[in-house]
């Protein structure tokens, strides 16, 4: 049986430290997290080793809590330790997701220097955003992060925004659309809220399935309506060239998810981070052999389970897009191999509404 080999690392150096306390957080576990949670020098050479020895083309995610709190001398040498693997002719890509509030000059010269792409976490317009998104005090942190997305785009680093989909504006798909038009966001991509974090004030804003494919379906009608070819809404335009017979997938439409590890500031690996931290998505250490890695007992298991996953979807009409879809998002627990049926309803009602309104139009 052979097996994956871990390739995408999401890489939280400083593991859930942050300067916000958004309510939904789903890593709120900030409490807990101080100095001693950045990731140290030794620990972070052996990441880019460790992914930079077994393959030709790498992207490194660098995520939080709020992964700006490393440091400029972190990324820096991090980029320092890339370059020994650039010269042996690496092609390495650098990908940051932030909150925006901490950005300055100098961090946007370090990211520009070494074309690192920023995206920047921001829930709609500022009566949904500070609802959710808030410093310790509760002060919304919109205005900072409009001004952190201004600095981004004056050097064409931005890489778009990820929205949060909450109780708080699930209902709202038209006017947070509009919203990311009139302020020249095209890059976009929706998560729903599954969980509410230790951070929240609020009793629930998690949403279900279904409420969120209703928002998805919406915004899919409202991305036809503008007809505007700059504007990518990143799960859509996956879906959209699967069925156009290209190849284009966001991650939860892979069925590899055994790609993607989460590597936390003690260089411990554990799953994809849409999972929580528990010992069964434990596989290892950076500081092991790449070859212990890959046939470490849990990693395998995992990779089985996705196997049969799509071995179990493999009749379904949509099987070539959804390949069980996430390993995480749509099943009872990690061990389970039948999809959960309210979220393979909901992935199968808007995949059918896309695919026949692109009929509609003569493209298929």
């Amino acid at each position: 049986m052979s097996h994956q080999l871990i390739s995408v690392p999401i890489i939280k150096p400083v593991d859930a430290l942050c300067n916000l306390s958004c309510s939904y957080c789903y890593v709120s576990g900030l409490r807990d997290c101080n100095v001693k949670n950045r990731m140290q020098p030794e620990i972070l050479k052996a990441v880019i080793d460790f992914f930079c020895h077994d393959q030709d083309d790498v992207e490194f995610i660098w995520h939080g809590g709020e992964p700006l709190l490393a440091g400029l001398c972190f990324y820096q040498k991090a980029v320092e330790l890339q370059y020994v693997w650039r010269q042996k002719g690496k092609r390495i890509e650098n990908f940051i997701q932030t909150n925006a509030t901490l950005l300055t000059t100098e961090w946007i010269r370090l990211f520009a220097g070494n074309n690192f792409l920023v995206g920047v976490s921001l829930d709609g317009p500022k009566e949904f955003h500070d609802q959710v998104r808030r410093y310790s005090d509760k002060k919304g942190s919109y205005d900072d992060v409009m001004e952190g997305i201004n600095l981004l785009r004056n050097e064409g680093i931005f890489n778009g925004v990820i929205c949060g989909i909450s109780a708080i504006n699930h209902e709202f798909p038209r006017e947070i659309f509009n919203f990311f038009l009139e302020k020249g966001m095209k890059k976009l991509k929706f998560a729903r809220v599954k969980d509410t974090g230790d951070c929240g004030d609020v009793s629930s804003l998690a949403i279900s399935p279904t409420q969120y494919t209703d928002f998805m379906i919406a915004i899919f009608d409202l991305w036809l309506e503008a007809d505007d070819q700059e504007v990518e809404i990143r799960d859509i335009q996956s879906v959209v060239d699967l069925m156009l017979g290209g190849n284009k997938r966001e991650c939860i439409y892979t069925g590899q998810c055994g790609r993607f590890a989460t590597i936390y500031s003690d260089g411990s690996i554990y799953g994809c981070d849409s999972f929580s931290k528990t010992d069964a998505v434990y596989f290892g250490s950076i500081l092991d052999e790449p070859a212990i890695v890959r046939s470490n007992s849990n990693l395998r298991i995992f990779q089985e389970t996705i196997r049969k996953r799509r071995s179990y979807c493999h009749n379904c009409n949509w099987h070539f897009i959804c390949k069980g879809g996430c390993a995480s998002d749509g099943y009872e627990r990690l061990d389970s191999i039948e999809p959960l049926d309210d979220a393979c309803k909901n992935r199968k009602r808007y995949f059918e509404h896309i695919s026949t309104k692109i009929r509609s139009y003569g493209l298929m």
